[in-house]
């Protein structure tokens, strides 16, 4: 289960992380060669896609940053969490989601998404 943790941790970094290259390097870590990633407001499919999405997003909610919000529940090649989307300094979290994913051979081959709480503007 360790090893499920940090790969989740790593995802989150992914979402937050910044730097193009350390980003990439993260992606390739955590991802599969051509996993999926689907929410309600985009699909990505393949590591260029997703780390394309993942720039999209935090040029949408600049200064904010994702955590994950409770415990990391897994069992066989499923994982799934909760996490939150906060601007710096503030106490409620902006975007509320939760996602599953399907692993294979200790990375992410697809993630579902969910979002329970978002701004009317997205």
């Amino acid at each position: 289960m360790n090893a499920t943790r940090d790969l989740v941790a790593n995802y989150i970094r992914s979402w937050n992380e910044a730097d193009p290259r350390r980003r990439r390097a993260l992606i390739e870590n955590v991802y599969a060669e051509h996993a999926v990633y689907t929410d309600p407001l985009a699909q990505a499919r393949g590591r260029d896609a997703i780390d394309a999405t993942v720039e999209a997003v935090q040029g949408m909610f600049p200064g904010h940053v994702f955590t994950l919000a409770g415990e990391v529940d897994a069992h066989h090649d499923l994982v799934r969490f909760h996490w939150h989307l906060t601007a710096a300094g503030a106490d409620e979290p902006l975007v509320i989601g939760f996602d599953v994913a399907e692993l294979d051979q200790g990375r992410i081959h697809r993630v579902h998404g969910f979002l329970d709480k978002v701004p009317m503007a997205a």
